[in-house]
Formats: C-alpha cells, structure tokens, sequence
C-alpha cells in the first residue's frame, strides 16, 4: 500500500491558498481537499511554482480522475465528475505509483494509503 502524508485543506480559505506560493514540496507529500459538498471541482496553476497532479475522489473514496496542474497556469483543471475529495502532488507521483482510475484512498489522520 502506498503512502502520502498530506496537509488538510478542508474550509474555504485553505482550498484557495492550495500549495499557490510554494518553491519546494517534499517528496511523498501533497495536499488533501475536503470539499464540504459534493461537486465538480476546479483547480489551477496560478502562483503555483510546482508541476503537480492532481486526483479527483469520490465519496465513496474512488479516484475517478486524475489530471496535470501546469506552473503558472491560469487554465482551469477541472474533474471529470462529481468528487468529494481532491489530492495535489508532485507530478508523476500517481503514473511512478502506478496508481489509477479507480484506486480507492484511505485517510488516517495526516496519511493517504492507495489501495494496491
């Protein structure tokens, strides 16, 4: 089972501020978004210095879409569906995990566990 340890994003303040400003992110760390509310959700890269993916999770905790955040993008990323979940990473995390559609997540406190 492959692990991430996250920063919880789960009001309104931190799902804006997102990991916008930063230079550096560890290496098996991202950000996990609690939306209070299903929804289709949209991201971007503005003020983003980072190359991320980003998962799209359902409430039954199934990634449902995974997709790229440019640096410096204005482009909106949005997901592919209804989700009640979103994680933001290095690039290439879920492709080198070998982590897919359909995967499920489980959070236990500031960790992400795939399923294999």
């Amino acid at each position: 089972m492959k692990k991430l340890t996250v920063e919880i994003a789960d009001n309104s303040i931190l799902h804006a501020q997102g990991l916008m400003g930063r230079k550096e992110l560890q290496k098996e760390h991202g950000m996990l978004f609690i939306f209070p509310f299903m929804r289709e959700a949209s991201f971007w890269g503005k003020d983003t210095y980072i190359p991320l993916d980003i998962a799209f999770i359902n409430k039954n905790k199934e990634i449902i879409d995974i997709q790229e955040i440019v640096p410096m993008s204005t482009k909106p990323v949005r997901s592919n569906g209804i989700c009640s979940f979103a994680i933001e990473t290095h690039m290439g995390f879920f492709k080198d995990n070998e982590i897919d559609i359909g995967h499920t997540i489980k959070i236990e406190g500031d960790q992400v566990l795939f399923d294999d």
